[in-house]
């Protein structure tokens, strides 16, 4: 009875599946179209890079806020037990509408800190797109997350969340801290390309004009090499954007963490067809009828072989400066509830005026209104220049809207804060004023606490820390010696107005011994 019952339910079993076996094609053939996805909205959104854009993306609250976002990264087993540590970095498109795509690992450290890293980036809200000739677009952009022993586990290690390179990697990076700047800046870079560049004859002839980008990496010397056209427009222009880049002077090097490290740039070489003088022109044939010549709009540059400049006194000072000083800042950013950078565009006239003004990227309604004003508050330009002839050219620059309470790091102000008396009197102030705690002697012990601290606009000391402790009772005398700190000359803007600064000292302990008087080392 048993055998009997086997078998049947083998012979059900069998007769089940022969019975599914034709619907199998079916199934096959609804599967792929219910996985179907409808075609991304961005799938043909063309992608670049940040160099071939005017503004770059940027994250919503600023670079300030980003690295504190970035400084909450959890931080792995491996890495809370000084096993690991360094940086991760983190590739993403910032597309038009300022979503982010296409995350992935450039190049990590281990499987924890790239699936911290990852997330990271993934919660990140939209960021403001790049724009390019006015329009929103998508472009490639990376950020390094790092995951730094926690204090106390090893000496002499940044605080967790301080944006580094490893530079004893030969790779060239796309972005860092302080990009590579040409000797005059950016303007200079322009008119230097423009000066040096000499129309190929074909191009002449087939009336071949546009914009050959370039790109190339400033290496740790600040010399070119790696000189590639990325898109070109033929006719021998190519060839000479390449012969123009490669004879570019010393740059200075980019820097990342204080360190000098291989950066790629990307310059565009602008090719203009002009009026040709008469030995360029080809010949006519005989029976030619001459055509009279056709009134044409003036035509708006880009770059031009001499740029636009503030006529009058205000000539001396660069663009940026003068309209930081016709900027009155209005309420929302001196209270401290927005700060920013407003984002305009405007074209410079051949008659040295201003035209077609506008906001590209804005901050709030009253920062666009306070930046749209400073730059119509300021004197008449002397026009542009192209082969001699006045021509209108096409500016797109940055308004820093930044409250009282912004704090700058050392390098962004153009006069540092000073100490009462200057460095020696500083040096004096923290060996003569130390209370030299008693385990010094007790046990012997030698070093330096390094103090970071702020430099208020009025003078006074604030937000002191301790960035390199050496024992509770040094650092805490440390601190003592910042609060009780004189006031200091503080720190002034381009448009010279005080404000906020970083500052850093090394007290060492016990204290050193002071030169003799009138003698400094």
């Amino acid at each position: 009875m048993s055998l009997l019952s086997a078998t049947s339910s083998r012979c059900l079993l069998l007769t089940g599946l022969l019975t599914a076996l034709p619907l199998l094609p079916l199934l096959a053939q609804k599967q792929p179209a219910a996985n179907r996805q409808p075609p991304s909205a961005h799938a043909t959104e063309p992608v670049y890079e940040t160099q071939q854009v005017e503004i770059w993306p940027e994250y919503p609250a600023g670079l300030f806020a980003l690295k504190q976002y970035l400084k909450s990264a959890r931080l792995p087993a491996e890495v809370r037990e000084g096993r690991i540590r360094g940086a991760v970095y983190v590739s993403f498109v910032v597309r038009s509408d300022g979503r982010l795509t296409d995350i992935s690992v450039l190049r990590g450290l281990s499987s924890g800190t790239d699936a911290e890293a990852l997330h990271l980036i993934k919660a990140m809200p939209a960021w403001r797109p790049a724009r390019r000739l006015d329009k929103a677009v998508a472009v490639r952009h990376s950020v390094p997350v790092v995951f730094e022993t926690p204090a106390g586990k090893t000496p002499n290690t940044p605080a967790a969340g301080t944006i580094i390179e490893d530079t004893s990697m030969s790779k060239a990076y796309t972005f860092v801290e302080q990009m590579p700047v040409f000797p005059g800046g950016m303007d200079s870079l322009r008119a230097y390309i423009q000066q040096h560049v000499k129309y190929p004859a074909q191009a002449l002839r087939e009336k071949v004009e546009g914009r050959v980008f370039v790109r190339f990496v400033v290496d740790t010397k600040g010399l070119v090499r790696e000189v590639q056209v990325q898109k070109g427009i033929g006719a021998g222009c190519d060839e000479e954007a390449v012969r123009v880049v490669r004879s570019l002077p010393r740059f200075e090097p980019g820097k990342q963490n204080g360190q000098q490290v291989p950066v790629y740039y990307t310059v565009p070489v602008v090719f203009n067809v002009t009026p040709p003088r008469s030995s360029d022109l080809m010949d006519m044939p005989a029976q030619a009828t001459p055509v009279p010549p056709q009134p044409e709009p003036e035509k708006v540059y880009t770059y031009v072989e001499q740029m636009p400049t503030l006529s009058g006194p205000a000539g001396r000072t660069t663009l940026s400066i003068a309209i930081q000083q016709a900027l009155v800042l209005p309420p929302e950013v001196r209270e401290g509830r927005s700060e920013g950078t407003v984002f305009l565009n405007f074209v410079v006239q051949s008659t040295g005026t201003i035209s077609d003004l506008k906001v590209v990227r804005g901050l709030c309604p009253a920062c666009d209104a306070a930046a749209l004003a400073a730059v119509r508050a300021l004197p008449p330009f002397e026009p542009g220049k192209q082969n001699g002839r006045a021509v209108a050219v096409q500016f797109t620059v940055p308004v820093q809207m930044l409250g009282p309470n912004h704090v700058f790091e050392g390098g962004q102000v153009a006069m540092p804060a000073v100490f009462p008396g200057g460095g020696l009197a500083l040096r004096q102030y923290l060996t003569k004023e130390l209370k030299e705690p008693k385990v010094l002697k007790q046990e012997d012990l030698r070093g330096a606490v390094e103090v970071r601290f702020v430099v208020q606009a009025d003078g006074s000391i604030g937000a002191a820390e301790i960035t390199r402790p050496l024992c509770r009772s040094c650092d805490e005398e440390a601190l003592r010696l910042m609060r009780a700190m004189p006031r200091w000359t503080p720190a002034r803007n381009a448009a010279n107005q005080p404000v906020s600064v970083r500052q850093q000292v090394i007290i060492p302990m016990p204290a050193a011994e002071l030169p003799p008087r009138g003698r400094i080392d």
